[in-house]
């Protein structure tokens, strides 16, 4: 489960691409630039409108901007009305010109005009310039649409006679068509008629150049200008477009009147050429007045806010205990950085960021890496070719070893093609990246070639070069078949404490994950202190019988031999023989199991030829050890644990040869098999037995048969068979 009170609420990110909304957010710097563009605005006495224009590519902040001159004119400037006008955000862009008029009509309405019916003869005036506006334009889109749509119904009817070879049929089928279709388009060609003929009514004698005239009298009236805000206009169709920009042409004649247009300034220059096929760039220039450029970004200010953000998401739970602040440093600036050019790149980066986060946070543990999933997720969003790419070459770029020829040389091949998948401009970024990142294959991009000695190393970071771990960054979750993290912490917490170790291990093998906590343990072996070996070996020996084989590969160590090598190398860790003897005793003694417990002893026993290593026993020591196995195992015969043990056939076998060992008063005999050697790694499940395992004491275990399958050393006879 989640830790919920530590988990970050991605609902609190994901809605975090919006503009600012006030002076105080600002955290680039541009607070200076809206109050003086403000200021600019609020000091326009000019007898005719102004038309600004502040330009800018999408996400660098125009929006931001526009809110932080609004907020500066409100509580500032009380007399200057605004409206803030988007018709990108209309549900029904045919509206777009009516939706405009009632806007600018509604601000006309609160600005100080006198009496009460003086604003109301405003007004009214106003609302009769609007309909007559909107009712040519409406007349013209009419007469355009019906002339379009008779032409296509004609050639419906013409194709459908020369289909059917019937004059007759080509007369009735044409006239019904093109009847249906007049009823239908007529109805919109007299509502447009009948409001124009409306507006002309009620302006009456009146010509346009009058009524415009008493209109901008009363706008002369006004104690501040109207602030009209047009954002968001390169984000409409080319006909859109021009539509906004004859609208703002036929109010441009009127005092008082201020529009700010944000846009990316390409974007409408190339829409207003494809509409009226002439440059938008002179058309804007005819129109815009005044034209700004959204100040230049520093980019230490957005590097800032996102490590701001980042602290947050870093701060939960142990996310940052394998947070490296010099691996991240180097990560960071060599490829990462280059990514973050805008506040709207951070933004939409940390709302999927911390979803993933929140994802990968079990129990107030984190299952990866936080620098890698970082670095994975720049990838996915900006290198999305390159994000599928590595995906789909784990076993390439997760290989420990080099492959040899020819196979080298299609692995870098394949990890060449996967950085020139990326952007062109960010080629050299994402190789330093993907360095980064993979390790493992550094090697085909002329970097460092690693030993496979790392590869514990990078399984402990969580690194996503970490065959075992790789997957969790893409299926952002952990398997069944592996360890949370909070498990691991929690059992190695447990080290120090036999009876929390012992729980904590049973636990784990009730939900078949015991084998999987050995390997974790391993992986983690030289973290373990001197203080902790005993508690530790003693919790192993108790649930070592509980681990099986029956599953196991053949080219796979036998499970209670991983538990062997722990042991053996905690023990190892200690530096004084009779302190390493007496926890191997005191483990021996006190554990509940009994197979490994026994079996150790001969696995720490047997001889290491051509091993530079100093055994862990000498051959005195490792006699002591042998008889508190026997006693072990005699104590266990007579509480009738013995014959209830699934490895029984073992353990007989073993008591047998200690008996003759200890009845003959002398050393181990290396002729007895007892000892079993260490190639015994070798070991294939279901081989052939030897001759002398061929009888009924055989048949009964299968087990035995198993193990003495082992094709020892000449000086090594194989392990005796069970006295009937």
């Amino acid at each position: 489960m989640t830790n919920e009170s530590n988990t970050p609420r991605t609902s609190d990110w994901l809605s975090a691409d919006k503009p600012i909304e006030t002076r105080q957010e600002d955290v680039l710097g541009r607070r200076g630039f809206s109050e003086a563009l403000a200021e600019a605005i609020r000091g326009w006495s000019g007898r005719e409108s102004l038309i600004v224009a502040l330009y800018g590519v999408w996400g660098n902040g125009k929006s931001s901007i526009k809110n932080m001159v609004l907020d500066c004119l409100h509580s500032d400037s009380p007399s200057v009305l605004t409206v803030d006008f988007n018709p990108w955000q209309l549900v029904h862009r045919p509206t777009l010109s009516e939706a405009f008029f009632d806007e600018l009509g509604v601000a006309l309405g609160k600005g100080d005009l006198g009496s009460n019916r003086l604003r109301k003869s405003v007004l009214a005036r106003y609302r009769r310039w609007a309909h007559r506006l909107q009712g040519g334009r409406d007349l013209i889109k009419a007469i355009r649409s019906l002339f379009g749509t008779v032409l296509v119904i004609l050639g419906v009817a013409t194709l459908g006679a020369a289909w059917l070879h019937s004059r007759m049929i080509t007369i009735v089928l044409g006239s019904l068509v093109l009847l249906g279709g007049l009823i239908a388009l007529l109805s919109k060609f007299m509502d447009a008629i009948i409001k124009l003929l409306e507006a002309g009514t009620e302006i009456g004698a009146t010509s346009i150049s009058e009524a415009k005239a008493e209109i901008a009298g009363d706008l002369r009236r006004l104690k501040g200008p109207i602030l009209v805000v047009l954002d968001d206009l390169d984000r409409l169709t080319p006909e859109e477009i021009l539509d906004v920009f004859q609208l703002i042409k036929a109010n441009a004649d009127f005092p008082n009147l201020i529009y700010l247009i944000l846009c990316e300034r390409a974007i409408v220059e190339s829409n207003i050429g494809k509409a009226i096929n002439v440059p938008g760039r002179d058309y804007l220039e005819k129109i815009v007045q005044v034209a700004f450029d959204v100040p230049l970004i520093d980019t230490a200010s957005v590097h800032r806010v996102l490590f701001q953000r980042l602290d947050s998401l870093l701060s939960v739970g142990t996310v940052s205990a394998r947070f490296s602040q010099k691996r991240w440093g180097n990560i960071f600036f060599s490829s990462l950085g280059s990514y973050f050019k805008t506040l709207r790149d951070v933004n939409r980066f940390i709302s999927t960021l911390a979803f993933q986060f929140s994802s990968l946070l079990t129990d107030g543990a984190f299952e990866v890496n936080p620098i890698d999933l970082i670095a994975l997720e720049v990838i996915r969003l900006y290198e999305p070719e390159v994000y599928r790419a590595v995906q789909t070459n784990k076993d390439v770029l997760t290989a420990t070893r080099r492959p040899d020829k020819p196979l080298s040389e299609v692995a870098a091949k394949t990890v060449v093609s996967i950085v020139e998948m990326g952007s062109a401009d960010h080629r050299d970024e994402l190789r330093e990246l993907i360095k980064h990142l993979f390790p493992t294959v550094e090697w085909a991009l002329g970097g460092t070639q690693y030993a496979s000695e790392f590869g514990n190393e990078w399984y402990r970071d969580l690194r996503v070069c970490s065959a075992k771990v790789f997957d969790r960054y893409f299926r952002l979750t952990v398997s069944k078949e592996e360890l949370s993290q909070s498990a691991v912490q929690r059992l190695l917490r447990a080290r120090g404490d036999r009876g929390n170790l012992r729980a904590e291990l049973e636990n784990l093998h009730s939900k078949a994950l015991l084998s999987a906590a050995i390997e974790e343990l391993g992986v983690h072996q030289d973290q373990i202190e001197p203080q902790q070996i005993e508690p530790f070996v003693t919790g192993l020996l108790d649930v070592a019988d509980l681990l099986s084989d029956d599953r196991r590969g053949i080219s796979e160590v036998p499970a209670h031999w991983r538990i062997g090598f722990l042991v053996q190398s905690a023990v190892g860790e200690l530096s004084d023989e009779s302190t390493r003897l007496g926890v191997l005793a005191s483990a021996i003694t006190k554990t509940d199991g009994l197979f490994m417990a026994v079996d150790f002893v001969a696995l720490v026993g047997a001889p290491q030829e051509g091993s530079p290593d100093k055994p862990m026993l000498t051959q005195d020591s490792l006699a002591a050890l042998r008889g508190v196995a026997v006693k072990k195992i005699e104590a266990a015969a007579a509480s009738g644990v013995l014959a209830q043990h699934p490895k029984l056939a073992v353990l007989l076998a073993t008591f047998q040869c200690k008996m003759r060992v200890l009845k003959n008063g002398s050393r181990l005999d290396k002729s007895i098999g007892w000892v079993r050697p260490r190639r015994v790694r070798r070991l294939r499940p279901g081989g052939p037995a030897p001759p002398h395992h061929t009888g009924s004491g055989a048949s009964r275990h299968p087990r035995l048969i198993r193990l003495s399958a082992i094709t020892p050393s000449p000086t090594h006879r194989v392990m005796p068979s069970i006295p009937r």
